[in-house]
C-alpha cells in the first residue's frame, strides 16, 4: 500500500480528531522505525505519554507470544499471576507499598481520589 492509499483511507474511515504527521511508519526494531519507502527514523513519540520500550525486540517479542498463548486479557474483577507479579516488581524497584493498574488516565485520576480520601 502506498502513502497516498494509507492516508485516503485513513481519511474515509477514521474520525479526523488530530493532526498527524506525513509519514506512514510501516515496522520498527528497537528504537528505529521504518516507514513505507523504508526510511528511517528514530521512535521519539512511542504511543505519546506511554513508556517507550522500542520495537521488535526478540525477548519482547517471545513474552508477549508466550503470554498471548497462555491468556490474553481478562477483568481485574479475577486473580491472575501475571498482574500480580508485576505489582511485586514495581513495589520492589520503587519502594512503594502497592500498584494501581488502569487503563486510561481518567481512571488513573479516579485511583488516586479514591486512594486520598479513603481513611
Amino acid at each position: 500500500m502506498t502513502f497516498e492509499e494509507l492516508k485516503n483511507l485513513d481519511g474515509q474511515y477514521v474520525l479526523q480528531t488530530y493532526g498527524r504527521n506525513p509519514i506512514a511508519i510501516d515496522h520498527g526494531t528497537n528504537a528505529t522505525l521504518y516507514d513505507l519507502d523504508g526510511r528511517e527514523y528514530i521512535d521519539f513519540a512511542a504511543g505519546i505519554g506511554v513508556l517507550s520500550i522500542g520495537t521488535a525486540h526478540p525477548a519482547w517479542q517471545k513474552a508477549v507470544a508466550d503470554q498471548a498463548a497462555k491468556l490474553g486479557h481478562i477483568s481485574n474483577l479475577y486473580y491472575s499471576e501475571p498482574y500480580v507479579r508485576l505489582a511485586e516488581k514495581l513495589c520492589t524497584r520503587s519502594g512503594m507499598a502497592a500498584a494501581f493498574f488502569g487503563n486510561s488516565g481518567a481512571e488513573g485520576n479516579e485511583g488516586l481520589i479514591k486512594a486520598l480520601s479513603s481513611p
